[in-house]
């Protein structure tokens, strides 16, 4: 007779009791999986993707993603204590991630909703079903610090958010706790009554003024450190609004038109094999479309992360991060998340069999 087989569930209740609203602790399993990704210790297929269209759709019609991933860490064990990263992950999961633009105003939930599993190494059994929705989240936040921490200048004092949801606030949540020196930070969305909502929400969150932003022409020329995480279906970002030594985190697709990209001086994906695959993000765009060579693609950050690439070398540099999101960022916070509750006694254990009906 086969051995029963349990699983612990989280609900997201369970996930912010357990410190998934702790940006620190995200920005740490964060940095953990661009580090062991710089080190070639993962796999990360493509994403399966369902669209009702061409890549466009997915900011009218929405998608459906899965993410799974393998991240190891073990050989690099004593290194990612040196750093402060958490400890090895070695094991896998996979994040599956709907997304409906028009949830918000039409059924009062968000846009996105995901579950993350994590398996058992030995037995590929499920050892933990989460949600994943606090996970993603925040982990797309986390990465957006990561990248201002290694590419933005010395001496940075400004952020710029464009998008007032919850990407808006993770991503400043994220760069204000991943940077320091940081005095303002602007909000900018066409929608004010949003805008407004969000800087009363984080003040007193941040250490640093949250304002919100005049005209995107404004936000994009007073910031040293941009952030997009919007819906935006064609681009506002200009070229020639960019400050010197600027960094551009572009955490969605249409903000920045193709054209522009040939005015920075290094581009950083998180993986762009993946980005390449998706087809969607304006780095790839730029590439297909001839706008720049696929050379000018500096490289990907967990390789400035374990030092490969040196990232800015210079104060006045103008450049440009475009991820994609990659499933070892969420395996890595799911895992950090799942690994807190189990300490605290979170959670319920549910049976996913008690008897295996096809015994034989």
């Amino acid at each position: 007779m086969y051995s029963k087989v349990e699983f612990m569930y989280l609900s997201q209740d369970d996930c912010v009791k357990a410190g998934g609203l702790d940006m620190r602790g995200t920005l740490k399993a964060t940095e953990r999986s661009f580090f062991l990704h710089g080190k070639g210790d993962f796999i990360l297929p493509p994403k399966p993707v369902i669209r009702w269209g061409g890549e466009d759709s997915e900011e009218t019609l929405g998608r459906i993603m899965s993410m799974p991933a393998w991240l190891g860490g073990m050989k690099y064990e004593d290194e990612l204590e040196k750093r402060g990263l958490l400890g090895p992950v070695e094991t896998s999961g996979i994040k599956y991630i709907p997304s409906k633009p028009w949830n918000p105003e039409k059924y009062n939930l968000p846009r996105a909703n995901a579950v993350e599993i994590i398996v058992h190494p030995d037995t590929l059994m499920p050892r933990v079903i989460m949600d994943a929705t606090l996970v993603s989240a925040m982990r797309t936040g986390a990465a957006t610090g990561v990248a201002a921490k290694y590419l933005a200048r010395p001496g940075a004092k400004t952020v710029g958010i464009y998008g007032s949801s919850i990407i808006g606030k993770t991503n400043l949540l994220g760069i204000a706790n991943a940077v320091e020196g940081l005095e303002v930070a602007w909000i900018y969305s066409p929608n004010t009554e949003h805008v407004k909502r969000l800087v009363e929400s984080v003040r007193g969150s941040v250490d640093i003024e949250v304002r919100a932003g005049e005209s995107s022409e404004q936000v994009q020329k007073d910031s040293d450190i941009i952030a997009t995480g919007t819906m935006a279906r064609s681009p506002y970002i200009n070229s020639q609004w960019w400050k010197p030594g600027v960094v551009h985190i572009e955490t969605s697709f249409w903000d920045t038109p193709t054209e522009a990209l040939p005015y920075v001086d290094q581009i950083y994906c998180d993986d762009y094999k993946q980005v390449k695959h998706h087809g969607a993000d304006v780095s790839w765009r730029a590439v297909r479309d001839g706008i720049i060579p696929e050379s000018a693609i500096t490289g990907n950050l967990g390789q400035v992360v374990i030092g490969e690439l040196p990232g800015r070398t210079d104060d006045k540099q103008k450049i440009f991060f475009n991820p994609i999101g990659m499933g070892i960022h969420d395996l890595s916070e799911a895992f950090r998340v799942f690994q807190s509750a189990k300490s605290k006694g979170l959670g319920v254990t549910l049976p996913l069999w008690e008897n295996y009906a096809l015994y034989a």
